[in-house]
């Protein structure tokens, strides 16, 4: 601000016309007009205009209702200068309670009072804001069904649903659709709206399992001779329920021991905590012969692929665990266990000759008896 001499004109509803900051208070609008001289006869001119206002007018905003911990600005609409704000109950919830658009982040209902002003004039206002909560959705406990199954969904929490993904649903707008024959394992989610509350949207998440029980009894049918115990083996799950039981050292177990007497058919049961079962079968052929060892009486050698190994068969057998081969001199050709393994014909690595020779085979039973078996065989070249 300069120094000199003011003068202001007009001279009309103001308190000193030689000041620097004179009060004015005109009750129609008004232009003042202000005019330095300093002290070298230097002059500066200015303009003040003033607006005069009857009142003041605002509204605060109708009352409104908020989510819970989300902020909201109050809009006031006023033509005031000057603002204050204060809440009912007090809680510091206003970021500055002299602006006019402050934010307001309340945790319970609260009545927030505005007075507003342009010097004299003054207005006054109030708005509530009342927060409510989030909806607490709830998509429903994870479920496990047997494959082939339905099942219905039941969700609350909220006025508006929509459900994804749609897969099996009848319905994805509703609480409680139903997901139809579902063929596999679906992850639901569910989005949850309050139309009479908090309108932002809440989700959850239900997960629907679908036990697909495959019963397997074993790779495939089998043949035991009598007196010979078979391990049955059974995979699918975690309950199991052989029938018949008969010979079976337990019915209620995956890998029984069977020692069947006659032929016979073996179904399995497999089913899992919830139900969901699956069957599955394995037939037992018995040959009711004696143990021992079944060998063939010639081979040929020459490596076409077929009768080239010359080893025994055992029938009844627990193990076999001597197999040997001796020429027409007694010398020993070959000698191993005959399980899987066999002669090819050959010592130290020479074919021998077209001729008869000895074989000698021992072994023990199921019943652990002990089985010694020899005879003839013809090499044929």
């Amino acid at each position: 601000m300069g120094t000199g001499s003011f003068l202001w004109t007009p001279n009309y509803m103001i308190s000193n016309v030689n000041i620097a900051n004179p009060l004015v208070s005109p009750d129609v609008p008004t232009t003042y007009y202000v005019t330095l001289t300093d002290p070298f006869g230097c002059v500066g001119r200015d303009t003040v205009n003033i607006n005069v206002k009857q009142f003041v007018t605002q509204f605060a905003g109708a009352d409104t209702t908020i989510c819970r911990t989300d902020p909201v600005v109050l809009q006031l609409t006023s033509d005031a200068l000057n603002f204050l704000w204060t809440e009912i109950p007090a809680g510091n919830t206003l970021n500055d309670p002299t602006l006019k658009n402050p934010t307001a982040t309340p945790l319970v209902t609260t009545r927030y009072h505005v007075v507003s002003n342009i010097g004299k004039c003054i207005a006054e206002d109030d708005i509530i804001v009342s927060p409510v909560p989030y909806p607490v959705a709830n998509a429903g406990p994870d479920e496990t069904i047997c494959l082939g199954e339905s099942y219905q969904l039941n969700a609350s929490g909220g006025s508006i649903y929509s459900w994804s993904p749609s897969a099996f649903l009848t319905a994805t707008n509703i609480p409680n659709p139903v997901s139809v024959n579902p063929s596999n394992n679906v992850r639901y989610i569910v989005t949850v709206r309050d139309i009479l509350g908090c309108p932002k949207p809440v989700k959850d998440t239900m997960i629907l399992t679908v036990a697909n029980i495959i019963a397997d009894a074993g790779p495939r049918d089998t043949v035991v001779v009598i007196g010979q115990p078979l391990q049955l083996q059974a995979t699918g799950s975690t309950n199991y329920s052989w029938t018949p039981t008969t010979w079976l050292n337990n019915p209620l177990i995956s890998n029984p021991v069977a020692l069947p007497q006659n032929d016979i058919e073996y179904v399995v049961r497999v089913s899992n905590a919830r139900g969901c079962f699956d069957t599955d079968s394995i037939r037992v052929r018995v040959f009711k012969v004696k143990p021992g060892f079944y060998v063939p009486n010639a081979f040929t050698p020459n490596a076409d692929g077929n009768n080239d190994i010359f080893r025994p068969i055992a029938i009844g057998m627990r193990s076999v665990d001597i197999f040997r081969v001796y020429n027409r001199w007694g010398q020993m050709l070959y000698s191993g266990t005959g399980n899987g393994s066999g002669w090819d014909g050959r010592f130290l690595g020479r074919p021998q000759e077209t001729a008869t020779y000895v074989w000698h085979a021992e072994g023990v039973d199921y019943l652990n008896n002990k089985i010694k078996s020899k005879g003839t065989v013809i090499l044929v070249r």
